[in-house]
């Protein structure tokens, strides 16, 4: 019996050490940050597109109009946001980070994006406006920008005429979660839309692309992965939308 009970003992204290490991490892694995990745392939008036969704894991949203070190540990993403000035210098629009406002002109931006706890991204009229002006240091930040999809409609975009296709990246809300959907082949900017819309994106705002596209994330491994296909403007990129670790 007495060798029983310390079996018993023995098997409980082995159970509990695995227990408490197990735990620990579901705490460490709960609170990584990084950007999980998913592919979407869709068909678009018969021709078929892949999609590439980036939703961040642990980690909070901001913005930066400081090149961002790609050494820094605590960021996860990083890629442009708002559109740079014909004079490679300024964001185009009014943007504020942390500890900044910059009160530029808007060009043809037809949406906003402003970000606290949560995340708003709604059309820029004249009714929004005020949103800007009761921006908080420390607390909000903010950037213009063209807006994609408003209340799970395609919002219409005219600026880039009728230019070739290309590569487009949007900020989204996809089932009432943030993420960054990108397209992996060349595609007109209203199918892309469409194609948000149809993956269940109910806010989209654009991210700037062309020669301005190139990022990074960090995956689940913690590698970094340069994102991005024409880079020829990199050089010259103003702003930067961040995911940063919690």
């Amino acid at each position: 019996m007495k060798n029983i009970f310390k079996y018993i003992c023995f098997f409980t204290f082995v159970l509990l050490v695995y227990s408490n490991l197990q735990a620990q490892v579901k705490q460490y694995t709960s609170e990584k940050s990084y950007c999980l990745c998913d592919t979407i392939e869709y068909i678009v008036d018969t021709n078929d597109y892949s999609l590439i969704v980036f939703y961040p894991i642990n980690s909070s949203l901001a913005l930066t109009d400081k090149r961002p070190d790609t050494n820094n540990a605590d960021i996860i993403f990083s890629a442009p946001a708002a559109f740079t000035a014909r004079n490679y210098k300024d964001v185009v629009g009014k943007f504020a980070t942390l500890d900044t406002i910059i009160y530029n002109q808007t060009e043809q931006e037809t949406g906003f994006c402003l970000i606290n706890d949560s995340i708003v991204i709604a059309p820029l009229d004249t009714s929004n406006y005020s949103v800007f002006t009761n921006i908080q240091i420390g607390k909000d930040s903010y950037f213009q920008q063209m807006l994609l999809v408003n209340n799970d409609t395609l919002v219409p975009c005219t600026i880039f005429g009728k230019q070739k296709p290309t590569f487009r990246r949007a900020l989204c809300i996809k089932n009432n979660r943030i993420c960054i959907m990108e397209s992996l082949n060349r595609v007109n900017v209203d199918d892309f839309s469409s194609a948000l819309i149809a993956n269940n994106v109910s806010q989209a705002i654009y991210m700037d692309m062309g020669t301005w596209s190139e990022g990074f994330y960090i995956d689940e491994n913690g590698k970094k992965n340069i994102i991005g296909r024409l880079k020829q403007n990199t050089k010259y990129q103003s702003n930067w939308l961040l995911f940063l670790k919690k």
